[in-house]
């Protein structure tokens, strides 16, 4: 176990060496998917698509204001044209956002401000903290938004195109399986530190420009835990067997073998 301070967010993107939340939740979906694209290396490339760009300067809007200077914004209307390529030439490796983009994510950020219990979270504590683990023989990387030590908590700042409601926000859950992510990185909190941490979602809506906070409560943590735990034997078989297909290791039951009463 061990912690990677300082680590930046490309070099933790590019090891190849530890499983993250996003690739046990591929190969809970698509076994072969993952094989594909991080055995063989047949990822495609992201491209620098709007919401990528603009989730990034939000976060280091929330996380990492420091790091604002890494941004350049662009005043043209459109991310396009000779004066946006001759824009991109004198701004070089920086990330470029048009000032509509920017405009949005300090609305977003007013919202979060607003909300004194979000912003008393992300206080006193370390922001973009990557921590390694090995659950079940397997390594583990995982990258905290943002995390608390000596109180003992995590936080995962969050944007939706919904409302921040809680039914809604609920489904969002279930749909990007982040019950998996939140019990992930506990583990690998107290594999770590040797203690036991709370997990909290700080919500922003793009939409109608909301923010709530939710804790991740027992029984979320519980399903993610065995959510996890279901994707990392699955590996483990696929690494074994050399096959990478869900259906071969789906287990099989007969029931003319077992008497089974209704209840």
């Amino acid at each position: 176990m061990s912690i990677l301070q300082g680590s930046s967010n490309k070099a933790y993107h590019a090891d190849r060496t530890s499983l993250s939340s996003s690739n046990l939740k591929m190969i809970l979906e698509n076994p072969y998917k993952f094989y594909d694209e991080w055995v063989l290396g047949n990822k495609p490339e992201e491209v620098d698509k709007p919401y990528f760009v603009e989730g990034s300067f939000f976060h280091t809007l929330v996380l990492e204001p420091e790091l604002i200077s890494d941004y350049a914004i662009f005043p043209g209307l459109r991310k396009s044209g000779h004066a946006f390529e001759d824009f991109k030439k004198n701004n070089p490796n920086k990330q470029i956002i048009s000032a509509a983009q920017t405009h949005k994510c300090e609305m977003m950020y007013k919202a979060y401000a607003t909300r004194k219990e979000a912003m008393n979270l992300i206080s006193g504590g370390l922001s973009e903290h990557t921590m390694m683990a090995n659950i079940l023989g397997v390594p583990i990387k995982t990258r905290a938004d943002y995390i608390n030590v000596d109180k003992g908590y995590i936080v995962d700042v969050k944007t939706t195109s919904y409302g921040t409601d809680i039914e809604t926000f609920r489904e969002i859950i279930r749909q990007y399986k982040y019950q998996l992510s939140a019990a992930l990185y506990c583990q690998a909190a107290f594999e770590v530190y040797d203690k036991l941490f709370d997990f909290y979602f700080v919500v922003i809506s793009k939409s109608d420009l909301t923010c709530d906070i939710y804790k991740a409560s027992s029984e979320t943590l519980s399903e993610g835990s065995a959510m996890y735990t279901k994707a990392l034997i699955l590996y483990k078989k696929c690494k074994e067997t050399g096959i990478w297909a869900l259906e071969h290791h789906k287990p099989t039951f007969d029931s003319k073998d077992y008497e089974i009463l209704d209840v």
